[in-house]
């Protein structure tokens, strides 16, 4: 042999070596499937990865009852959305694609992202697919657990929101001007036009004087605590079913408009219990 094919081949057999170096000590797995999806190639991570023996994923098919990835949702992969199924249909590439393993040797669900490539030959046909993932295990199941933990805050702050209110109505009700106040407007309950000129007439203060105590022990304006009496003494009325209609129920505790006082009344019940549906309203007519 000639010196200078001599060359050649020690520095094919040099490239050789370096690349499968590399292979073996990289981080990622890396599978290289036939057209026919089986296994011609793969390193040391891919086999630790998918939890198989270099002799078990030797000439191993995507099809083979062994594999068993999960998708973001826990649920069974496909066949068809498996990464060298996709990038043989499409051939195209794939990048971050994750997905869990579900290994022969750890109970656990190993996460990974997938990055895939087709070879085609010349005629445009794969004559093989490079897959490579990456663990992502770690990243993956701190994000499950930053989620849990923002559920379980936001009941949380649901409980205590929903806590606060009661409170603060219970605060209204053991404040004595309040009290008074509460009294004289279901006194007045059904008297139309009944506002806030009448209210501090009947109990003898000036306008703004009335204003500005009921804003400071309530929090709410005065038209917004007297809307408020008049929508829970309405609940009270729907659940006994006092009245026939919706008009009925609408007059009786001092509103005009039917239809605005529905509006008004399934805001209150949202506000109660966080549903629009928290009562079945009468009709308007029977």
């Amino acid at each position: 042999m000639h010196t200078e094919g001599r060359k050649i081949i020690a520095a094919l057999r040099i490239n050789e070596e370096r690349y499968l170096g590399l292979l073996i000590n990289l981080e990622a797995g890396i599978v290289v499937h036939a057209p026919d999806t089986s296994i011609i190639m793969h390193n040391a991570k891919a086999s630790e990865l998918l939890g198989l023996s270099n002799e078990q994923m030797m000439g191993k098919k995507a099809i083979d009852p062994a594999w068993k990835f999960v998708d973001v949702e826990n649920n069974t992969l496909s066949h068809e959305d498996y990464p060298v199924n996709r990038v043989l249909t499409s051939k195209k590439s794939i990048k971050s694609q994750v997905l869990g393993i579900h290994s022969p040797i750890f109970k656990d669900v190993i996460w990974v992202t997938v990055n895939g490539f087709p070879i085609c030959n010349s005629t445009g046909d794969c004559s093989e697919v490079v897959i490579s993932f990456v663990d992502i295990s770690a990243r993956k199941l701190a994000e499950i657990e930053a989620k849990s933990h923002k559920k379980i805050l936001e009941e949380m702050i649901e409980v205590r929101t929903n806590e606060l209110i009661e409170l603060n109505k219970a605060k209204y009700y053991d404040n004595d001007f309040l009290k008074k106040v509460r009294i004289c407007v279901l006194e007045n309950i059904n008297v139309i036009g009944f506002d806030i000129d009448t209210l501090a007439a009947k109990l003898f203060m000036s306008r703004s004087t009335l204003q500005r105590k009921i804003k400071r022990e309530s929090g709410l304006k005065p038209a917004q605590f007297i809307r408020q009496i008049r929508l829970e003494k309405a609940h009270y009325y729907i659940q006994s079913k006092t009245h026939r209609t919706l008009a009925e129920t609408a007059y009786a505790v001092g509103f005009t408009h039917a239809g605005y006082f529905s509006k008004l009344y399934k805001e209150y019940c949202a506000d109660k219990v966080g549903s629009h549906n928290y009562l079945e309203l009468p009709s308007v007519s029977r």
